[in-house]
Parts: structure tokens; sequence; C-alpha cells
């Protein structure tokens, strides 16, 4: 089947606004990448209606043991909707669809996870200024390295 990229299709597919093409282009999320995500999520709302960001995700990061990941997460959201050239599709709600932004976002925060911090600080040239780069990239090393090598990460991958 060949699907035909569109003005619209193709901000459906950036956003994750339109219909999925198929199951198959959902990518499975372990456990900790979908707290992330929500957590980005949740942060974006928060920020959108001007509340305070990261008391809207402290529940779910204590109860996973994941406190320390507050202020790396906090700082690499802040400097992501300060430096990006244009505006992130971070969904504000739940159960929208993944969408290419959050994607990437993931796979950024597992090349952290890798200790890859060229192939952090590329993907995020692709949305942001230069001078904005590095401290958005240290940022989501920590994230990663807190997220990802918590207590309660360990236990998952055991």
């Amino acid at each position: 089947m060949q699907h035909s990229l569109t003005a619209q299709t193709g901000i459906q597919a950036r956003t994750g606004s339109g219909p999925l093409p198929s199951i198959l282009a959902t990518p499975t999320l372990d456990e900790f990448e979908t707290l992330i995500l929500w957590g980005m999520r949740q942060w974006m709302h928060a920020h959108k209606e001007r509340r305070c960001a990261t008391g809207s995700v402290l529940d779910a990061f204590e109860f996973s043991g994941l406190v320390p990941a507050l202020a790396p997460l906090n700082r690499m959201m802040t400097l992501l909707i300060l430096g990006s050239r244009r505006r992130l599709a971070i969904a504000t709600i739940e159960t929208a669809p993944l969408s290419i932004d959050e994607q990437l976002l993931l796979r950024i925060l597992n090349a952290a996870r890798q200790h890859q911090m060229d192939l952090v600080e590329s993907r995020l040239g692709m949305w942001m200024e230069q001078v904005s780069v590095q401290a958005t990239a240290q940022a989501t090393m920590l994230l990663a390295q807190a997220a990802f090598s918590s207590p309660a990460a360990a236990r998952v991958d055991a």
C-alpha cells in the first residue's frame, strides 16, 4: 500500500493528530519510556495552563522512585520550549497518538541512555539554535541517567 504525503497528512504525522495508518505504526514503549512520555505530556499540559509543571508530575515520579529525574525533566522541557525554532508537537492528553516529535524525543533519550552525546546533540540541533543545544543535551543526559539508572529501573531490567 502506497501513501502519498500531502500538507495535511504531513501535519497529522508530525503532530500525531491524524489516524494511525496501522497498529504497527505505534512503537512499543518500555515502562520508563511510557513514564517519561507521560511526564513530558503532563509538563506540557501544565505549561500551557500556566501551572507549576514540575508539581504536575511529582506524585507519579515519587511513586516510581524517579524524583531525581524531576529537575532534569523540567530543565530539558524548559530549554526545548525556549530554544526550539518551531513549536514541538508534544501532546497534552494521555490518549493522543505518539507524534513524530515525541518519538524523536524518546529516541534522543535512548541515545542519552547509551551515553551517545554526539547523537543527542545532533538530533536536538534539528530543532534548536546551536547556542541552546549543549545545555539541552546536558539536561537530557541527566534525565536519562536519573530515569534509567534508578533503583526502580534496575528492578525492571532484572
